[in-house]
């Protein structure tokens, strides 16, 4: 409820307030990946395989926190598109498995929703909307970040947004093993973020008129 809940208090704030509710999310954001890496520090050695932060969601909730608090347009719709649908997608389906304690569940959840909370902030209090060709960015901005997570993958050995091994998740979005998987992804997500795009159209034509 908050992704939604708070967006639509901030609406509703002087513009003062709502640079202070801002502060306040990204500070919010900050304690919450410190508590994040505090727990796996509790009870593991951090490491180079799994703790750098080049996951999708991780580099996104970044992107999203710079959209949030500058308003930059390629931020904006970067962290709008990968919201709402592969962080969405992750909050559907994710590998539990992987979730040693409490912490590291609660924390899992906050990290991937502060992504969509903060898109829909820059949606529903900036009035920000996302530009012609802004789907076809987002997608070149993914393949493009593969390359240089491709080489960190290839020198600790990692598997950073599943690039070298096929993530062990029960989504039937994932389609195929290594590497056509990765080709499939791609393509679903584009047409999943083309489905986002249509309340943005309607958006559009009602600020028009």
């Amino acid at each position: 409820m908050s992704i939604f809940g708070v967006p639509l208090i901030g609406r509703y704030l002087s513009t003062q307030n709502r640079r202070r509710a801002v502060w306040a999310l990204i500070v919010f954001a900050v304690v919450q990946e410190i508590v994040d890496y505090a727990n796996r520090a509790s009870f593991r050695e951090l490491n180079l395989i799994q703790d750098l932060p080049l996951h999708l969601c991780n580099y996104g909730l970044v992107i999203a926190a710079v959209g949030l608090v500058s308003r930059n347009q390629f931020c904006f719709e970067v962290a709008y598109f990968t919201g709402t649908t592969a962080v969405m997608q992750a909050l559907l389906t994710p590998n539990l498995d992987d979730l040693a304690n409490l912490t590291e569940y609660v924390v899992y959840f906050i990290h991937h929703a502060l992504i969509i909370q903060f898109a829909i902030w820059n949606l529903v209090v900036d009035r920000m909307l996302p530009e012609r060709g802004a789907v076809a960015r987002t997608i070149l901005f993914i393949v493009l970040m593969m390359g240089p997570i491709a080489i960190v993958n290839w020198l600790t050995q990692a598997n950073y947004m599943f690039i070298c091994e096929r993530p062990e998740v029960h989504n039937p979005l994932v389609l195929g093993a290594w590497p056509w998987y990765i080709c499939s992804g791609l393509f679903i997500g584009w047409a999943l973020m083309l489905v986002s795009a249509i309340p943005i159209l309607w958006l559009r034509r009602k600020k028009a008129k």
